[in-house]
């Protein structure tokens, strides 16, 4: 635990300069659930003093926070989706916990549209990060573990995700820019089992609220918790670790990828696109690649593999064709010039 512990120190150290000359500020998501309740707990703890030590048989259970945690802003944020007849309820919990803590508590209150066919947990999750990005804060600190990886593992997996939605969560990411801001999300509890948080918070006594929505198996994350987890539990050892080690390994691939596109996005870049004839040297993973990774850095959200391989079709046709016209996420792609452009 020490030698993981000194990893994540510098790994932190490097990833918050840019908030060099000022202390970070670590804003926790706080539902009040076990897992957030844990994470709440061992950062008020650890901010407290420099030696917060967790039980012998909950070691897997970070011991020590970063170094940068101790003595510097913590705060906790709940987001009051007015979803659950409940939610007045789990607010009034959170803002005890916080102040039994001695942690400055926001109480933020989102509006969740949910117009015809839409995903009502995926709406709340969207209107949930928009809040928590708009606190003027450095670091987010998330409480997803390693069963909540496992969970979306095989979810990706069934959706016939590559290696970057198969590497799942990552533990630092930055999000989205801000304006001038660059906000980090920080999932410190990725290689603690659900089970290890419980027996944390059983130990240090601890209070947590259970969502309903939790035990709804129609809901896919859920019936993957209580339906198919389980039942890998019995012919497999201990599938959640193994499935979060190969989330890690996937990380490392989506990471190769990456650098490999950002190599050939050099060679082809030309003012105002991409050479066209730079990139029909390519055959179709690379150029695949090279394209995904175009149009994430503008922005966007990477296609599909079918809307990707029809681009790539595309431009096999002839390169005087000047009829291309991709659309993906309101903008087009376009031949120009000998150039591929992003309109």
């Amino acid at each position: 635990m020490v030698s993981r512990a000194s990893a994540t120190d510098h790994r932190i150290q490097q990833a918050i300069a840019h908030a060099a000359g000022r202390k970070p500020q670590v804003r926790i998501a706080f539902s009040g659930g076990l897992d957030s309740t844990v994470l709440l707990h061992l950062l008020a703890r650890m901010n407290l003093s420099s030696c917060a030590h967790a039980p012998a048989n909950t070691s897997n259970v970070p011991r020590q926070s970063p170094a940068w945690v101790s003595g510097h802003a913590i705060s906790a944020m709940h987001v009051h989706h007015g979803l659950s007849t409940n939610s007045d309820t789990w607010a009034r919990h959170c803002r005890a916990q916080c102040s039994a803590l001695d942690v400055p508590f926001t109480l933020r209150r989102v509006q969740v549209s949910s117009p015809a066919n839409a995903n009502t947990e995926e709406k709340a999750r969207e209107a949930r990060y928009a809040a928590l990005l708009a606190a003027p804060v450095d670091i987010i600190a998330l409480a997803h573990h390693a069963d909540d990886q496992a969970e979306t593992v095989l979810l990706q997996l069934l959706r016939g995700a590559g290696a970057k939605g198969l590497s799942a969560m990552a533990e630092w990411r930055m999000a989205p820019a801000k304006g001038l801001r660059r906000v980090l999300m920080w999932r410190p509890l990725l290689s603690c089992t659900r089970a290890e948080l419980e027996a944390y918070a059983r130990l240090h006594c601890l209070n947590w609220i259970e969502d309903e929505s939790n035990a709804d198996t129609r809901l896919r994350r859920n019936f993957v918790r209580a339906e198919v987890l389980p039942v890998l539990s019995k012919g497999f050892a201990r599938p959640v670790t193994t499935l979060a080690r190969s989330a890690r390994l996937l990380a490392e691939v989506a990471y190769l990828a990456d650098s490999l596109a950002d190599s050939d996005l050099v060679l082809a870049h030309r003012t105002g696109g991409l050479d066209l004839a730079i990139l029909g040297q390519h055959d179709d993973p690379r150029l695949k690649n090279l394209l995904r990774r175009w149009i994430e850095l503008d922005g966007l959200r990477a296609p599909s593999e079918a809307r990707l391989l029809a681009l790539v079709r595309a431009l096999r046709q002839s390169s005087n064709d000047t009829r291309l016209a991709w659309q993906h996420e309101g903008r087009v792609v376009r031949r120009k010039k000998g150039l591929l452009v992003l309109e």
